[in-house]
């Protein structure tokens, strides 16, 4: 099946830092109950108190996420609040974590440059309805994976990746309770555009968010090209390469420079460093 037709399959106010991309002028503006509907917040009201307790009782997970300088929070879609949050919610989002625990995903998402806001709600709408198509069984296996910057209170502008899995859904496949591992990626990816990464552990689509705020599918890498990254990421030159996959130093080559292109980076190192984020290396 092509990206295009599995994409069709399953279908967060500081303007000054970024101008409105081309083509957002035909759009309906962002608004955060727009950003709500994406999230079907029509649910009925859900009880967190077992998952709150199954991870707030944990000090061993709070203390991995402060060593790996990282932050998690459960999101409840029908209050959108944030009745769990754990790990450097300062160091990662530039905010205290009582921020969003009294202000709830409004105060998360106010953080976010107007320029990504439009490109964040396409990627809820995407992530939404594709866990609503999946069945059963494949929920537990499902994760998402996106990107958007974050104005910190100092005035600097970090980008953030989010990985998500679902913890809860109702009997229509709606999500009640969202689980969001955040970090810091502004040193590893590069370029402004954001993408998506949708996967029910088998399946697996990328996005970019375009120029007009759509999410477009990517083409993913081929075999070979995997093959070849994974050497690259063992630091091996194209001749070692060449010879271990008994192919022409052009050959690999050419797949560098095709790889680069195909997913719109600046070198082999940004390709690299984006395969890994998004975990498709």
């Amino acid at each position: 099946m092509s990206h295009e037709l599995a994409y069709l399959k399953y279908i967060v106010l500081y303007p000054q830092f970024n101008p409105i991309p081309v083509g957002v002028f035909n759009q309906t503006p962002f608004s955060f109950s727009s950003y709500q509907k994406a999230w079907n917040s029509g649910i009925e009201f859900a009880d967190v108190g077992e998952i709150s307790d199954m991870l707030e009782h944990n000090p061993l997970l709070n203390q991995m996420l402060l060593m790996q300088g990282a932050a998690l929070a459960v999101k409840d879609v029908s209050s959108m609040q944030y009745p769990l949050i754990l790990g450097d919610v300062e160091n990662v989002c530039g905010w205290p974590k009582e921020l969003f625990f009294n202000e709830g995903v409004e105060a998360y998402i106010a953080k976010i440059p107007l320029a990504d806001q439009p490109g964040l709600e396409e990627m809820t709408k995407s992530i939404n309805a594709y866990v609503a198509a999946l069945p059963p069984e494949k929920i537990k296996s499902f994760r998402a994976i996106f990107d958007y910057r974050m104005i910190r209170k100092d005035g600097r502008v970090a980008r953030i990746c989010q990985e998500s899995i679902v913890l809860k859904t109702d009997q229509q496949g709606n999500i009640l309770f969202f689980l969001a591992l955040v970090s810091d990626i502004s040193h590893v990816k590069r370029i402004d555009k954001q993408h998506l990464h949708l996967t029910d552990g088998t399946e697996h689509l990328l996005f970019e968010v375009d120029d007009t705020n759509q999410c477009s599918p990517l083409d993913l890498l081929s075999k070979r090209e995997v093959e070849i990254l994974k050497l690259l990421n063992q630091s091996l030159t194209s001749d070692q390469i060449a010879e271990k996959l008994f192919i022409s130093v052009h050959t690999v080559n050419t797949h560098r420079q095709k790889m680069i292109r195909k997913m719109g980076m600046a070198d082999t190192t940004d390709l690299l460093n984006f395969l890994k984020v998004y975990r498709l290396l």
